[in-house]
């Protein structure tokens, strides 16, 4: 009974549908999982349908309590959005995955984003959402999107996890990782180069 209101609800089409075309797909994007998570806002969301499809994205993991890496991350997160937003307009988004969503909630994230102003779209910035939800599908995100270490001791440690940013764009199905503490101008120029979809985007150069 129960499980014939789940499907006359459709509360697990849309995930088992991602989950089947993540089966089938060669494509790399296919593969990270269309989770449903919250925003700093408290808006629900899912993660493929909504930054992924079509999109070009800057995603990172970080926690709130964090003193370590983070909160350099962010700097450079910040620094990265005035830089690439007038090169993007809205079709970027940047993504922070907490590694505590039993910890940071909504409220905490929100606090912790108005820091780097990522609350704000002002001076047209493209859109930076920090998200939280249930802790397994946390889990499930961020070994789709490949930020896990295979020790896993190491792995079960937020303290020790990489400041890796990935970016790359859905429709082209280019993604790459690199350290977010690089040296700014060659994070620029990479991002530019693998999400990039238009010559402009990719090159700085008006067709």
């Amino acid at each position: 009974m129960l499980q014939e209101l789940i499907r006359l609800l459709g509360i697990e089409d849309d995930d088992a549908h991602v989950r089947e075309r993540a089966r089938r797909s060669t494509r790399i994007g296919d593969r990270y999982a269309n989770v449903r998570l919250t925003n700093q806002f408290g808006r629900s969301l899912r993660f493929h349908d909504h930054f992924v499809a079509g999109r070009a994205l800057i995603a990172n993991t970080m926690y709130a309590t964090c003193r370590d890496s983070c909160p350099v991350t962010s700097a450079r997160l910040a620094s990265l959005r005035k830089v690439l937003s007038p090169v993007f307009g809205d079709q970027l988004s940047i993504v922070s995955i907490t590694l505590e969503p039993h910890l940071d909630t909504p409220e905490i994230l929100h606090g912790y984003a108005e820091v780097y102003n990522a609350n704000s779209r002002a001076d047209n910035l493209c859109e930076w959402q920090f998200l939280t939800g249930h802790p397994d599908d946390v889990d499930r995100l961020r070994r789709s999107l490949g930020f896990y270490d295979l020790n896993p001791v190491i792995d079960r440690d937020p303290s020790q996890h990489a400041s890796l940013l990935l970016f790359g764009h859905g429709q082209t199905d280019r993604w790459a990782y690199l350290p977010a503490e690089l040296d700014e101008p060659l994070l620029i120029e990479s991002i530019r180069r693998i999400a990039g979809v238009s010559f402009e985007q990719r090159y700085g150069i008006r067709p």
